[in-house]
């Protein structure tokens, strides 16, 4: 009974812009990223990354002020050895807010780091997330 009040409690004080901007992407999986002006949640498709199989990534951005924000560029490197993909992704936009990023593709296992830039009117920043592939 404490749980449900508990996340009752959660649910109830969730912010307005959350509201307008899902975090669900299908299938209750995905990562979230937030920042000072952006919320962005994003998945895989397929859902499980697999070394040296193409993906497309499911993508979910809006300002902290309830509006939608354009999806401008996504890219992947690692760090620890200093390269990137040897793919370009090409961005399809969805509407509202929503893109699908297609043709990645993760050469090797490791840590790569996956940028996102993001804009809404003059407003652009750039999300990172990572992820380890193994």
């Amino acid at each position: 009974m404490r749980l449900a009040a508990a996340l009752l409690g959660v649910l109830l004080a969730t912010p307005a812009w959350a509201d307008d901007c899902p975090l669900d992407l299908g299938r209750g999986t995905g990562w979230v990223v937030f920042s000072d002006h952006y919320l962005m949640a994003f998945r895989s498709d397929p859902l499980r990354i697999e070394v040296g199989e193409p993906f497309a990534l499911l993508v979910n951005v809006c300002t902290r002020r309830s509006g939608a924000a354009e999806l401008l560029a996504v890219d992947a490197n690692m760090p620890e050895h200093r390269h990137g993909m040897n793919y370009r992704a090409t961005i399809v936009a969805k509407g509202n807010g929503r893109f699908r990023a297609e043709g990645l593709l993760f050469h090797m296992p490791g840590r790569w780091e996956i940028t996102f830039d993001v804009r809404a009117g003059s407003e652009s920043e750039r999300l990172t997330h990572d992820i380890i592939l193994k």
